[in-house]
């Protein structure tokens, strides 16, 4: 996947979004407007591309947001995450917090940290564009991958089993949970609940944006809800 075109693309309209009001609150991130949205994408950028150019082995340290000029201080550090992407090997052993060692994790990271906050952009300030659904897939699978197993005690707690099933791209999962563990499973099975739909719609709904309307639901209702209150970071 292209990762660093995701990143550009992601990260210009979020960009695109913010100019039309910074002030505009984000209904998805309580307690925030636009410009706080912004300097929280652009620490996150500053901080992967940090990592990337130092070769950190460690997970470094933030940067702090201006206190004006969020816009521009966020262009500026896209700018800068992208162009210290293109020069180095993905291949290259760097600090993450997930299982990939090598910076190629933090171009997947990225590119969705900024899908995600471009929705978040978008929901405060105009009409939402839709998730790719290839790019959808893949979220829902760095999630469970990665961010899944660091609440996997909490999210144990959620009990019995949850299948996952994208409509519009190949996708599906089984969620085994019990015994301080989560377990996945790839591939199609029955579940003691399920949730199925759009590659972008079940991709958000897992980040907690939107009401997961478009999705169908089957068998325990109040599973998937537990799953994903359990498993917030």
């Amino acid at each position: 996947m292209d990762w660093i075109g995701i990143i550009e693309r992601e990260g210009h309209a979020l960009s695109a979004a913010a100019r039309h009001d910074t002030t505009a609150a984000v209904p998805t991130c309580p307690g925030w407007d636009v410009d706080e949205l912004l300097k929280h994408v652009s620490t996150t950028h500053r901080w992967a591309e940090k990592i990337l150019r130092e070769r950190l082995m460690d997970r470094g340290s933030f940067e702090t947001p201006p206190h004006g000029g969020s816009l521009s201080w966020y262009e500026a550090g896209l700018e800068a995450l992208v162009e210290t992407m293109r020069g180095i090997d993905p291949a290259t052993s760097v600090w993450t917090f997930g299982p990939d060692r090598t910076a190629a994790f933090w171009f997947r990271r990225q590119a969705h940290e900024t899908a995600v906050h471009r929705v978040d952009a978008e929901l405060a300030t105009g009409a939402v564009t839709p998730i790719d659904p290839a790019l959808a897939v893949d979220g829902i699978a760095e999630s469970l991958e990665v961010f899944v197993p660091r609440t996997a005690r909490n999210a144990a707690k959620a009990g019995g089993t949850l299948h996952l099933h994208t409509t519009d791209a190949e996708g599906e999962w089984l969620l085994r949970f019990g015994d301080g563990e989560v377990a996945v499973e790839i591939g199609h099975a029955k579940g003691d609940a399920a949730v199925r739909g759009p590659a972008g719609d079940l991709y958000l709904w897992m980040w907690g944006r939107g009401t997961g309307e478009t999705l169908e639901r089957f068998g325990d209702d109040e599973l998937p809800e537990r799953f994903l209150a359990l498993t917030r970071v």
